[in-house]
């Protein structure tokens, strides 16, 4: 009777989840008949494309390299990289494209793509104690002085110092206004596997990027005069109050020692390890390279990823693109509303023309849904699958320890002294032992 029951029940549970997927089935037809299925294949591209690059991202964690390319540069060690042609968008090679981690300082590129836009170079900026008092890299600012935001924008980018970071965000809104302004022009270039916490790029809890999206940045930045005058300076004077100054360098290892770099940024937590966005132009070309996770001399499979890709660029078929960027905004246009960055975001709505790069301009598309509905009904069966086994389970015991009563209850009354505690109490009473004293 037991076992008839739970037929019944899981033939029950059976049938309400096809109920429930047939009320579905309207709503999931509705969908997959909107704008997805209606989304055309391919995608555009930024100047002439040279070979047809594959439909869609490239996938996660995998390694992807044209056709026609030479051997990949050996002893790579980064655990994510990217290089791509920074004209044309063409992703050249990649390892874990869209895998996402911490970006560290990299963040401070998505930052300046924020802030620096909105700030003309000669205006004053007074440095609050929150400044100083930022955890991570310093240049030694003092809490009540004025700087400059050209000395303020050269040392967040060139020396990676968080107080210089925090200055320019306390002169645009402040830290949640332009995380948000962040986040929104990081979806609207198509970084849509980043996501801004702490503008100076230290460890957040769910501040993350990709390769991918860091080359987006990266592209970005070196397209816009108000950001890119500042990745090629090697070395900066900085002003004290006491009318003295103090020098800060480039933290970029290739700037002065690989041919035509154009700088970027660099970035080192704990957490991160060592993360890099690089550029150099030759020949006519120029090209991005992003690395994730690597070692402390990144310089090494930046290097390597650079030579491979002027070797490549033009010859090897493209593995994706990177989404083209929006116009520059005018250098220091005072009349901007402070904090305005590309596409003029200034907190308001985000442009659609920086859609998902999977699917512009639409939502899920049908494959998606039946992929969610079997998902569901997975679930749902796995579920009732393992209530039957923990039912199952239950009886057995409560089976077991019947038969165990009832067979202890056929057993003969153990007389006086002749089980193991009475054999142990005889030999106690012998007087062999001290308890038997």
């Amino acid at each position: 009777m037991a076992t008839a029951g739970a037929a019944g029940r899981a033939r029950l549970a059976r049938v309400l989840v096809a109920v429930i997927l047939a009320m579905l089935a309207p709503v999931v037809l509705l969908l997959a008949g909107g704008p997805a299925a209606a989304a055309p294949a391919g995608s555009s591209s930024a100047g002439p494309p040279r070979a047809g690059p594959p439909a869609g991202p490239v996938p996660p964690s995998a390694l992807a390299v044209g056709a026609g390319a030479t051997s990949l540069p050996g002893q790579l060690t980064s655990a994510g990289w990217l290089v791509a042609d920074a004209d044309t968008g063409q992703i050249l090679a990649a390892k874990g494209a869209d895998t996402r981690d911490l970006p560290a300082s990299t963040m401070k590129i998505l930052t300046a793509l924020v802030v620096l836009p909105g700030l003309a170079p000669d205006l004053r900026v007074t440095v609050g104690r929150d400044a100083v008092a930022v955890d991570g890299t310093k240049v030694g600012l003092v809490p009540g002085q004025s700087y400059l935001v050209r000395d303020l924008a050269t040392a967040m980018l060139i020396a990676s110092g968080n107080d210089a970071t925090v200055a320019l965000v306390d002169a645009v809104g402040g830290r949640d206004a332009v995380v948000a302004r962040m986040n929104a022009l990081a979806a609207s270039l198509g970084a849509t596997d980043t996501h801004a916490v702490d503008p100076t790029g230290l460890d957040a809890p769910g501040q993350l990027s990709s390769v991918r999206d860091l080359a987006i940045l990266g592209r970005a930045a070196i397209a816009q005069p108000v950001i890119s005058r500042y990745l090629t300076i090697p070395r900066a004077v900085l002003p004290t109050p006491n009318g003295g100054s103090f020098e800060i360098q480039n933290h970029n290892l290739l700037l002065g020692k690989y041919p035509g770099t154009l700088g970027v940024k660099n970035g080192y937590t704990v957490a991160a390890d060592a993360t890099y966005v690089g550029a150099a132009r030759r020949g006519g070309r120029t090209l991005v390279v992003a690395l994730l996770r690597a070692a402390p001399n990144y310089a090494a499979d930046a290097r390597a990823l650079l030579d491979w890709g002027f070797a490549n660029d033009g010859v090897a078929a493209p593995v994706g693109m990177l989404p083209a960027p929006p116009p520059a905004p005018t250098v220091g246009d005072e009349t901007r509303p402070t904090g305005v960055g590309l596409a003029g975001l200034a907190g308001g709505p985000v442009s659609a023309s920086g859609a998902d790069r999977h699917h512009e301009g639409s939502g899920p598309g049908w494959i998606t849904w039946l992929a969610l509905g079997a998902t569901v009904l997975a679930g749902l069966l796995t579920a009732a699958g393992h209530r039957r086994k923990r039912v199952r389970a239950r009886r057995h015991a409560q089976r077991a320890r019947a038969r165990h009563l009832a067979a202890a209850r056929r057993l003969p009354p153990q007389r006086p002294g002749t089980g193991p505690r009475g054999r142990r109490r005889q030999r106690d009473m012998s007087g062999s032992g001290h308890r038997g004293r």
